[in-house]
């Protein structure tokens, strides 16, 4: 029986894996019809964040993710990398000013689609995986 769940287990996780990596091409293609369904991505996606993300994609690609990757990273409690630390701990400063405002892991739907909405590089897409791979196991 543990090794059914075990195997279980470790197909899931590769699936997970797949949904991720065809999420990542999407971006990087600009094609929202690659987007994984709301059941491959797992339960923590709901359909209007699926939407806002197939919404991001189909939009040129415009903005800058930094702000939204990093309140994404504090939601996964992921680390940063050292270049941005600063950025971090000044977006954290001003988190703590802001009482009303939803805290990042409350958000981090919107913020997955303000870093699709931007234009794709590979330091940015291996740091939303990082985050993701995080965030929708939980």
């Amino acid at each position: 029986m543990e090794h059914a769940q075990l195997a279980l287990k470790k197909l899931a996780a590769q699936a997970h894996g797949e949904a991720l990596t065809q999420l990542l091409s999407a971006w990087e293609k600009r094609d929202a019809a690659q987007v994984p369904s709301t059941q491959d991505l797992g339960g923590r996606v709901t359909p209007a964040v699926r939407t806002a993300w197939t919404q991001a994609l189909t939009a040129a690609p415009k903005g800058d993710a930094a702000e939204a990757l990093l309140r994404l990273e504090m939601a996964a409690e992921v680390p940063t990398p050292a270049e941005h630390i600063s950025a971090r701990r000044l977006l954290q400063l001003q988190l703590l000013t802001r009482r009303n405002d939803p805290a990042p892991d409350q958000t981090w739907g919107q913020d997955a689609a303000r870093v699709l909405a931007s234009a794709s590089d590979a330091a940015t897409a291996r740091r939303l995986q990082n985050v993701l791979k995080n965030l929708l196991r939980k």
